[in-house]
């Protein structure tokens, strides 16, 4: 028997269909919307994507009319922590950096395993409802907590990116089988399907060893696997890596720090490049201390960053310089952070932050949340309403629309 048609009316859908990752002036070039459209879905597929007026609708075909608003394919989140989901509302914010790291590091050890499965399955659930396709997340946090989080983001029907973060500087366990942290190690080693979408990260340029940050960032290369890291996220981290001290030496000395630790006297974009964590095929996150020549060396690499706008105010760490980025042609997507630093795990709400505080223009944003977030994550087909892909698609904020 022949599937039937699903037809999806809106006042508007930007389908994004035959768009590039964006750079530059790309950014800002005008997208193709379509009024008064309808979307044809078939078997969970696009079928078509055109003007309302020009749809010829098979028999037994329904009608979905989802009213004045604005669709466009469904987003990429490119930057979360789930396994940290339990921690909401309970960090400190506003009084930086080591502040709220100092409010976090005791609660690690005092999760019961009900309260972190319940948090999981709550931020995935969330993650879908939120209009996300796919989902870059950060693990090895918490032992077994790998696993957990992508059986419940395939349930939620999100795709998920899993970054293994290597925190520490304790003897690496590096052998053939790559640079995997060891919380991490023994679920990928019983679930060979779960290892294909993982690849080894470094937590940042202070709290991970860097013969380990060079190790994973080489593994990553051989395999075309994204490494991810945090760069140049607060001032207090510019502080320890230049001059040895403040508050987030502090906060690390004697626990994560060796005693033998020495600064590398160096800003973190020079002494990540002097690690060779830079290029295509690296994700950094944040990027907010970044200065202009920093930015002008971040694009010339070819290194993609991901902007997580609201946690960097919720914790006062300052604004990434985003028009300097967009100029100097940075690869750039945009992530919640976790629910330590942000209140929800809605990425078009990065979008409006942007949109509302710096007047990004609607069209940047739209390819920030997704064909530049399938790029940098390494999705091909993620990001599009293209006939033959995924039917996935999500509403856009009044305030993004055009």
């Amino acid at each position: 028997m022949a599937s039937s048609v699903l037809a999806i009316r809106a006042r508007t859908i930007v389908p994004l269909s035959g768009e590039s990752p964006a750079l530059g002036a790309g950014l800002f070039a005008a997208l193709k919307k379509i009024d008064n459209a309808v979307l044809l879905v078939r078997d969970g597929l696009v079928e078509d994507v055109l003007p309302w007026k020009n749809a010829r609708l098979p028999a037994g075909a329904r009608v979905r009319d989802v009213g004045p608003v604005c669709l466009i394919p469904a987003c990429v989140n490119a930057h979360t922590h789930l396994q940290l989901s339990w921690l909401a509302g309970r960090t400190l914010w506003g009084k930086g950096f080591a502040a709220w790291l100092a409010s976090m590091i005791p609660q690690l050890s005092t999760a019961s395993v009900g309260e972190v499965v319940s948090a999981v399955e709550s931020a995935c659930e969330s993650l879908a409802a939120a209009g996300a396709l796919h989902v870059g997340d950060v693990g090895g946090s918490l032992r077994g907590a790998l696993t957990l989080v992508d059986r419940h983001c395939r349930a939620a029907g999100v795709g998920v990116s899993h970054f293994c973060e290597w925190f520490g500087f304790g003897p690496p366990f590096i052998d053939n089988e790559g640079p995997w942290p060891p919380r991490c190690r023994d679920e990928l080693a019983a679930d060979p399907a779960l290892a294909v979408r993982c690849a080894p990260a470094g937590h940042a340029l202070y709290s991970t060893a860097p013969e380990v940050l060079r190790a994973a960032r080489e593994y990553c290369a051989r395999n075309n696997a994204v490494f991810s890291f945090h760069l140049a996220e607060s001032p207090e981290e510019t502080q320890l890596l230049t001059d040895g001290n403040g508050p987030l030496y502090d906060c690390y000395a004697g626990t994560v720090l060796p005693e033998d630790w020495r600064p590398p006297g160096m800003r973190p974009l020079a002494y990540a490049a002097g690690l060779g964590l830079l290029g295509p095929g690296a994700l950094a996150v944040h990027g907010v201390q970044l200065d202009a020549r920093e930015v002008e060396a971040l694009a010339a690499g070819g290194t993609a960053l991901c902007l997580c706008p609201r946690s960097n105010r919720n914790l006062d760490v300052g604004a990434p310089p985003v028009r300097a980025l967009m100029e100097n042609d940075v690869l750039l997507c945009l992530g919640t952070d976790g629910l330590t630093s942000n209140t929800d795990l809605d990425v078009r709400q990065e979008a409006v932050c942007l949109r509302e505080h710096l007047d990004v223009p609607p069209e940047a944003l739209i390819r920030l949340l997704t064909v530049n977030g399938a790029a940098a994550l390494g999705l091909s087909d993620a990001g599009r309403l293209t006939p033959g892909g995924p039917a996935a698609f999500c509403i856009l904020p009044e305030i993004l629309t055009y």
